[in-house]
């Protein structure tokens, strides 16, 4: 099996990020969707990483450019949004802002729901860490026997545009 290298999005802000827990070989380059994905596969997954503050941002006064990122990631067939606190922290309303808990949950569930994305809470930065890896590397073992076949078709369908 080829080894594993985790694409961390170069763009992101530098900020002390999940990749101090990686065990796993890491390469930092731009992503179109999503912070971490797998090299050769930034097309077929990808995961995006928030805090509690992100999410209720995007919840709030960043809708617009969440909406943007959302459809734009339909084109990726694994995407996964993972938090880096509790569901319990979001139905409590331990953030920083105005936002009733309930609409933080409504918000949360219609995201689930109407993108189809999967929100995932991890207890902290290690947990979600954790989380993002043991995710990006079962994917990588399902998919490596496909992995050839899906980007020569991939390749052919652009052919044809």
């Amino acid at each position: 099996m080829p080894d594993v290298i985790i694409v961390i999005d170069s763009r992101r802000p530098k900020t002390i990020g999940w990749e101090l827990y990686f065990t796993l070989p890491t390469i930092p380059c731009p992503l179109d969707t999503g912070d971490y994905s797998i090299v050769g596969c930034e097309e077929l997954i990808c995961i995006e990483r928030k805090t509690l503050g992100d999410l209720i941002s995007f919840f709030t006064g960043e809708q617009q450019r969440f909406t943007r990122e959302l459809r734009r990631s339909r084109m990726i067939p694994d995407r996964i949004i993972i938090c880096d606190s509790h569901y319990g922290d979001l139905l409590r309303g331990q953030y920083h802002s105005k936002m009733h808990p309930p609409a933080a949950w409504a918000s949360a569930v219609a995201l689930m729901t109407r993108y189809r994305i999967p929100l995932l809470m991890a207890r902290d930065a290690e947990s979600a860490e954790e989380l993002c890896q043991s995710i990006l590397l079962r994917w990588f073992k399902e998919h490596v026997k496909v992995i050839p076949t899906v980007a020569r078709a991939a390749r052919d369908l652009q052919g044809c545009a």
